[in-house]
């Protein structure tokens, strides 16, 4: 699929994914639900998506990390499946189980952490 095809596909999906409408996207983006129907059906693209594009991949970052929607320089950097797994069971412990495992971990933490934590 070409770069400038992604696009269009991508926010149909994320609108169907959201469950909202054009009409809605369009209120909470502060355009038109026009200029959004124009982007799904690929009359139109925003030449910012373009240059966007072009910069990340020269720099080898994100598109999310250049407008500050997250700190990761590079998408490709994603945080280990066992950090993951740590995450999701922590998730699914109760309170009790939390705070001995707060408990357990507590002298890896650093005092900005514990901080944070309320240990």
């Amino acid at each position: 699929m070409e770069k400038n095809d992604i696009f269009p596909v991508r926010l149909a999906d994320a609108i169907n994914m959201r469950g909202v409408t054009q009409k809605w996207l369009a209120e909470h983006a502060y355009t038109t639900e026009a200029t959004i129907s124009r982007y799904i059906k690929s009359v139109n693209s925003p030449a910012i998506l373009t240059i966007l594009a072009d910069i990340a991949s020269a720099l080898n970052v994100s598109s999310d990390y250049l407008l500050g929607l997250t700190n990761i320089p590079n998408a490709k950097e994603t945080i280990p499946e066992e950090f993951r797994i740590l995450a999701s069971c922590v998730n699914r412990a109760s309170e009790d189980d939390k705070r001995v495992l707060w408990t357990l971990m507590s002298k890896y933490l650093t005092s900005e952490e514990r901080k944070t934590l309320g240990i």
